[in-house]
């Protein structure tokens, strides 16, 4: 089915989905500096937003927003993160993309767990109108200092995909969707993350992500230098790249995002956000 998209409507859905990302980061924040201690040592949170514009001959406007929170009880660790994406040029939708994740770890050891997580990704401009994956596995703290911490973990599961045929006009808006049949697919899905702190202001966060089936494979790289404004407050310049292996005619395989960002963290040395 043909579908025009109309600007406004984009611009509806960009304001509704950053705001409510905010709002959540925004509420976390306000629990997370809470006089409870018992409570907090529980729980760890990042929150982050970004935007910026440019004017003149093209004029240009982007914002993003993320909040990760990690909880432990016993042995137990939760873990949920919800990012959203928007951009504009000459007043028409050119990037809108959200992803939302749920994952539960047990550990065996202290380095050793076992993870089981639902992921959701809705990039408009992809190629996909979804890919919602759910997955088990193993996982491993290699490194876990003061200063370095180095976790991987890999497993399978199920995915649920629909591509979808975009018309783009010659400012990369979005004219037209066809959407294509939905598919289900078993998936290798594998992860690495590293936080490294360089000294007590400045750090280096770096991932690596793939789910990788018969009908795609996408991977996900991400690098941000972070230096710290005050105890709860930093900036952060970071860069993501998005691949995805088969997508339809037409549409590009890779993406990437560059940002720079205001940054609040409820620490834990025991729980990092991820």
């Amino acid at each position: 089915m043909s579908m025009k998209h109309a600007a406004g409507e984009g611009t509806r859905r960009k304001h509704a989905g950053l705001a409510c990302i905010a709002a959540m980061a925004a509420a976390g924040a306000a629990y997370a500096d809470g006089s409870d201690n018992s409570i907090n040592d529980t729980w760890a949170l990042r929150a982050l937003a970004g935007y910026s514009r440019t004017g003149g001959t093209t004029d240009t406007s982007s914002a993003n927003a993320l909040l990760h929170v990690a909880h432990v009880t016993g042995d137990w660790k939760f873990l949920f993160g919800i990012e959203g994406l928007y951009g504009s040029t000459r007043g028409q939708t050119t990037a809108q993309a959200w992803d939302t994740y749920i994952q539960a770890n047990y550990n065996f050891t202290p380095r050793l767990f076992w993870y089981s997580s639902l992921r959701y990704d809705d990039n408009k401009f992809s190629g996909f109108v979804y890919q919602a994956t759910a997955a088990t596995g193993m996982g491993y703290q290699f490194i876990r200092s003061d200063d370095t911490k180095l976790r991987g973990q890999l497993g399978v599961g199920a995915r649920r995909l629909r591509p979808e045929m975009l018309t783009l006009n010659a400012v990369g808006a979005i004219v037209s969707s066809t959407g294509l049949p939905a598919m289900t697919d078993a998936v290798l899905d594998a992860s690495v993350t590293l936080e490294h702190d360089f000294n007590k202001y400045t750090k280096l966060l770096a991932n690596a992500a793939m789910e990788s089936g018969r009908e795609n494979t996408m991977t996900t790289y991400g690098i941000a230098l972070q230096v710290k404004m005050s105890a709860k407050l930093s900036l952060a310049a970071g860069y993501q790249l998005v691949h995805n292996s088969k997508p339809p005619a037409g549409v590009g395989s890779s993406s990437s995002l560059t940002t720079l960002n205001l940054v609040y963290e409820h620490k834990n040395k025991d729980l990092p956000p991820e």
